[in-house]
C-alpha cells in the first residue's frame, strides 16, 4: 500500500486529477454520488487538482529537467498555448455570459454552483491542451501522454466503464416486456441513468472502430472485442436516443464510403449495406425499448410526447427571457412556471429539458446558444480542414473517429441533456483536445500565450481556486451535515439530528433538501407522538422546516401544498396562499389540492369561492363528490350547489368532446354516475358507451336482478377485473363467493371490512359502510432535481387535514384516472379557476404566479 501511495504522489497532477475523476465514475450510480456524501469529495479533489495543474502550467517556475513526468509549464521556457482556431474567444464569451446569466437568475446561488462546475470543466481543457503532445515543448520537455495513447486510453477507460456497467446490471425476465415503461429493458450503471450510459457509449464507440481501423496484427482484434463490448453495453442501457445516434452514424459513415467506391463496385456497397441494415434492424428490434416506436402510437407514447411538451417550455422560457434564459443548472426550480398546459398531470418539476440545444437556450437563452453554436461551427471548421489534409492513416482513422462520436453524440444529444455528467463531458473535451492535437500536426502552429497574458491568467486560476473554496465548501458541508443528520435521527438522537439539519439549511438555504428531509421525518414522529409538549415542540420545528423548504424552492408545488395542509386546521389564514400557489403549479394533479384550497375558503366564509373549488377538484377528482363529508356542515350547506355546478361543467365538456373522440365514454359515465350519486335528475343513458360494472352499478340500485345479468354476462366472456368480481360477489355470494386470501399474505384490514360489508343488501348503505383515509401520494427522484443525494428521501404529499372517502367506491373503479394528457379537460379547468378564482395558469399570465385576492376574506398573505 505504502508503495502504491508512493507512486500516486508522484504522478503529475493532470494524471492523478484525472485517474479520481475515472475511479469516481466507475462507482455504482456515480452521478447521485456526485451529490453525495463523501463522495463529493472524491470528484472536487481530482477537480482541484486538474486547477493546480493548471496554475502550475502558467505559473512557469521552477527548473526544467528531463524528468518527462513534470508538470508542463514548471519550466519558464515552456510555451502555455490557447485553444486556438478562435476557441478561446468562444470559451471567454461563453465565460461571461454564463456568469451573466447566473447573475440574473431568478435563482443566483443555484446558477453559481453550475458557473463553478462549467468554468472547471473548461480550465481542465486547457490543461490537457497543454499536455497532449506538448506542443511548442523541446524533446525534454515533452510528456508521454500523446494523442494516440490519449485515444487508446480514452477506449480503454470507456472498456472498463461498459464492464463495470455489464457487472452491475440486473436482468430479469420482465425487461423483455414492450409494454410497460417501467420494467422494460434498461440499465442505469454505472453512470445514474439509463439515457446517460447509453449516451456515453455511443459516444464512446466510433472512436473504438476507428481504433480497430488504424491498428494493426493482434490489437485489431482487441479494439473489435472493445467495440463489440462497447455496442453490447449500449444495447442494454435501453436509451433509444443512443440508438438514434448510432444508426444515423453508421447511415452517414456508409453514404460517404459508398460515394467514394469504384461506380463498378457499388453495387457489392449497396448489398452489403442492406444486408448489415437487415442485421441491424433485427438486433434492435429485439430490444423491447425500440419495438415500441413501431407499435401502435408508438412515436406518442409518454417520454416522445414529453419531448414535444418539453421542446414548448424551453419556447416558454425564450419568451420570457430571450438573452439570458433562466440560469444554468436552474431549469427544476422553474419549469411548472413554463410548463405547457396541455401536458395535464405530467412532467411535474422537470430538471432537463431532454433536448441539449434547448436546454443550453433555456438556461443561458438566445446569446448562451449562439455562443454554443459558434464553438461548434468552429470545431467542424477545424475538423473539414484537417480531412482535406495529406493525414497519416492511424491520424485520419483517428479523425474520422473524433467525427463519428461528435455526430452520434450529436443526434442522441437531441434526445436528452447529459453535460453535467462527468464521464461524458470529460469524454467530449478528450475528443476536442486529440481535434486539436492533430492541428498542432497538420495546421499551421498556433502562437502561444504571451508572458502578460500568462501572468494574468495564472493570477484568474488562483482567484478562481479561492472562489470555489467558497462556493464548494459550503455546500459539501451542507450534504455532510444531510447525510450525517439523518444517521441522528434514526438512531434516535433527534436534538442532534436537529442541529445538523440546521447547521445544513444555514450554509445553503438555497438548497430545501435538509428542510424537506427534516419536515418528513418529524412528520412522520408527529403522527406517532400524542398530546404532550413533545409533540408541540416536534410541531413547531416541523413548521419551521417546512418553511424553510419553501422558501428555498417557492414553484415546488407539494412543498407549497404540504405547508398549507401543515397549517389547515391551526392557521388558515396562512394557508391559503400556499394553497391557491400549489394549484396554480399543478392545475390537474390528482391529490386533493382544489379540496384543501375549498376548504380553507370555506373556512374563511367565502362560499362562492368554495363552490368554485370544490367543482374544480370534482373536475380532477370526480369522487370527491360522493366523500362522506358532504354530510356534515358546513360542506352540506353548499353541496347542492357544487353538485349543480359540477354537472354544468361535464355537460360543457361532453359538448366540447367528439363522441369518437378520446375519453368521451369516461366523461359519459362519470356524469352518470354523479348524476345518480347526487339525486339529479338522470337523462336516459346508453348502456353501450358505459363499462359494465357502472352499468351493473345503475342497475344496482333499482333492479339487482338485471345488475347480476349484466356482470355475469361479462364475465362470461372471460373479461374479468378485480371491481367485477368484488359486484359480482355482492349481488350473489354464492355463485360468486370471494376470493380468499393467500395463507402467507399479510392481514388486510379492508379486505376483512369488504367481507362484513357483503351482508348489507342495499347498493348505497353498502357502497358507504366502509370509511377510510385516502392513499398518501409518493414522489421520487427529487436527486436529480436538487442535486444533493438526500433529496432521494423527499417523498411526502400530505392528505389534507380529516380527508375520508368511502372504501369501496375506490374498490369498484367507479372514477378511473383521466388520461395523463387530456387537454379539453385542462382547459376547462383553467377556464374556470380563471374566472372564479381568478388563479390563471403561469403560462397564461406571464409566467408568474397569482394570489388570491384576500381583501375581502379579512386576511393577508404571510
Amino acid at each position: 500500500m505504502r508503495f502504491f501511495s508512493k507512486r500516486f504522489v508522484s504522478l503529475p497532477l493532470w494524471l492523478a486529477g484525472v485517474l479520481v475523476l475515472v475511479g469516481f465514475s466507475w462507482l455504482p450510480l456515480s452521478y447521485y454520488r456526485m451529490v453525495g456524501w463523501a463522495w463529493i469529495l472524491l470528484w472536487q479533489v481530482g477537480a482541484v487538482t486538474l486547477l493546480v495543474a493548471l496554475w502550475r502550467q502558467l505559473r512557469g517556475a521552477g527548473s526544467a529537467n528531463a524528468d518527462p513526468n513534470q508538470a508542463v509549464g514548471s519550466d519558464p521556457k515552456t510555451p502555455f498555448y490557447g485553444l486556438g482556431y478562435g476557441l478561446d474567444w468562444v470559451a471567454l464569451g461563453l465565460g461571461i455570459v454564463v456568469l451573466l446569466s447566473a447573475l440574473v437568475s431568478p435563482f443566483p446561488r443555484v446558477a453559481l454552483w453550475n458557473v463553478s462546475l462549467v468554468v472547471t470543466y473548461g480550465a481542465v481543457l486547457y490543461v490537457y491542451r497543454n499536455v497532449v503532445d506538448t506542443p511548442g515543448a523541446r524533446p525534454c520537455q515533452r510528456t508521454w501522454l500523446t494523442r494516440l495513447r490519449l485515444w487508446w486510453g480514452l477506449v480503454v477507460v470507456a472498456a472498463g466503464t461498459a464492464v463495470v456497467s455489464l457487472g452491475l446490471w440486473r436482468p430479469d425476465g420482465a425487461m423483455w416486456a414492450s409494454n410497460n415503461f417501467l420494467t422494460a429493458l434498461r440499465n442505469h450503471q454505472p453512470l445514474g441513468h439509463h439515457n446517460f450510459v447509453g449516451g456515453y457509449f455511443v459516444l464512446m464507440v466510433p472512436l473504438a472502430v476507428a481504433a480497430a481501423i488504424a491498428d494493426r496484427g493482434w490489437m485489431r482484434g482487441v479494439w473489435i472485442a472493445t467495440t463489440g463490448l462497447l455496442l453490447a453495453a449500449l444495447y442494454v442501457s435501453g436509451s433509444r436516443g443512443a440508438v438514434l445516434g448510432l444508426v444515423v452514424w453508421l447511415g452517414v459513415t456508409w453514404l460517404s464510403r459508398l460515394s467514394r467506391v469504384n461506380p463498378a463496385h457499388r453495387w457489392r456497397w449497396g448489398l452489403a449495406g442492406l444486408g448489415g441494415a437487415i442485421a441491424v434492424g433485427l438486433i434492435l428490434t429485439s430490444n423491447p425499448r425500440i419495438r415500441t416506436w413501431f407499435s401502435e402510437g408508438g412515436l406518442a407514447d409518454s417520454p416522445t410526447l414529453d419531448r414535444w411538451f418539453m421542446l414548448r417550455l424551453g419556447g416558454n422560457i425564450l419568451r420570457d427571457r430571450p438573452l439570458f434564459g433562466v440560469g444554468p443548472g436552474v431549469m427544476s426550480r422553474v419549469s411548472n412556471l413554463y410548463r405547457p398546459l396541455e401536458a395535464g398531470a405530467g412532467l411535474d418539476h422537470i430538471q432537463q429539458l431532454h433536448n441539449t440545444p434547448v436546454q443550453i437556450a433555456g438556461e443561458l437563452g438566445l446569446l448562451g446558444l449562439g455562443v454554443v453554436l459558434v464553438g461548434m461551427v468552429l470545431v467542424l471548421r477545424l475538423w473539414i480542414r484537417l480531412w482535406r489534409q495529406p493525414l497519416e492513416p492511424t491520424d485520419r482513422a483517428l479523425l474520422g473517429g473524433i467525427g463519428g462520436s461528435l455526430l452520434a453524440y450529436g443526434v442522441s444529444g437531441l434526445t436528452d441533456y447529459q453535460l453535467e455528467n462527468i464521464p461524458i463531458a470529460g469524454a467530449l473535451l478528450g475528443l476536442v483536445v486529440l481535434l486539436l492535437a492533430l492541428g498542432d500536426r497538420y495546421l499551421p502552429q498556433a502562437m502561444p500565450v504571451g508572458a502578460g497574458a500568462r501572468q494574468r491568467s495564472y493570477l484568474a486560476v488562483a482567484l478562481w481556486l479561492g472562489l470555489l473554496l467558497t462556493i464548494w465548501l459550503p455546500f459539501t458541508l451542507t450534504v455532510a451535515y444531510g447525510a450525517l443528520a439523518d444517521r441522528a435521527f434514526y438512531s434516535q438522537q433527534l436534538n442532534l439530528a436537529d442541529t445538523r439539519w440546521y447547521k445544513a439549511y444555514r450554509l445553503s438555504p438555497w438548497d430545501p433538501t435538509a428542510s424537506a428531509v427534516a419536515t418528513e421525518a418529524l412528520w412522520g414522529l408527529d403522527q406517532v407522538l400524542g398530546d404532550s409538549e413533545a409533540q408541540e415542540n416536534v410541531r413547531s420545528l416541523l413548521l419551521d422546516y417546512a418553511q424553510q423548504a419553501q422558501q428555498a424552492a417557492p414553484n415546488d408545488g407539494w412543498f407549497n401544498h404540504n405547508l398549507a395542509v401543515l397549517h389547515q386546521s391551526t392557521d388558515p389564514a396562512t394557508a391559503l396562499p400556499y394553497a391557491a400557489r400549489a394549484v396554480q403549479l399543478m392545475p390537474r394533479h390528482h391529490h386533493y389540492g382544489y379540496w384543501l384550497l375549498g376548504d380553507l375558503l370555506l373556512r374563511a366564509g367565502e362560499s362562492g369561492q368554495a363552490i368554485a373549488a370544490f367543482t374544480l377538484e370534482a373536475l380532477v377528482n370526480p369522487a370527491a363528490l360522493t366523500y362522506p363529508h358532504w354530510q356534515e356542515e358546513p360542506y352540506r350547506a353548499i353541496y347542492p350547489a357544487v353538485a349543480q355546478a359540477t354537472l354544468a361543467e361535464y355537460d360543457t365538456l361532453l359538448a366540447d368532446v367528439s363522441p369518437d373522440g378520446p375519453g368521451f365514454s369516461t366523461l359519459y359515465e362519470t356524469r352518470a354516475l354523479l348524476a345518480w350519486w347526487t339525486e339529479q335528475p338522470v337523462v336516459e343513458v346508453d348502456p353501450a358507451l358505459l363499462r359494465p360494472v357502472v352499468a351493473a352499478v345503475l342497475l344496482a340500485d333499482a333492479d339487482l336482478k338485471a345488475a347480476l345479468e349484466v356482470v355475469e354476462h361479462t364475465l362470461s366472456l372471460g373479461q374479468t377485473s378485480p371491481e367485477l368480481q368484488l359486484l359480482a360477489t355482492w349481488l350473489d355470494p354464492q355463485a360468486h363467493p370471494a376470493v380468499p386470501p393467500s395463507q402467507d399474505a399479510p392481514p388486510d384490514l379492508d379486505a376483512l371490512l369488504i367481507e362484513e360489508s357483503l351482508a348489507t343488501r342495499s347498493l348505497r348503505p353498502w357502497l358507504t359502510s366502509i370509511v377510510t383515509r385516502p392513499d398518501e401520494g409518493y414522489r421520487g427522484s427529487l436527486t436529480f432535481a436538487y442535486r444533493n443525494y438526500q433529496a432521494k428521501q423527499i417523498t411526502l404529499m400530505l392528505t389534507p387535514q380529516i380527508l375520508q372517502r368511502y372504501t369501496l367506491v375506490a374498490r369498484l373503479n367507479l372514477f378511473p384516472a383521466w388520461p395523463r394528457e387530456f387537454p379539453v379537460l385542462d382547459r376547462r379547468i383553467e377556464a374556470l379557476r380563471t374566472t372564479a378564482l381568478d388563479l390563471p395558469h403561469p403560462t397564461h399570465n406571464r409566467f408568474r404566479l397569482s394570489d388570491l385576492d384576500l381583501s375581502t376574506l379579512g386576511l393577508s398573505t404571510p
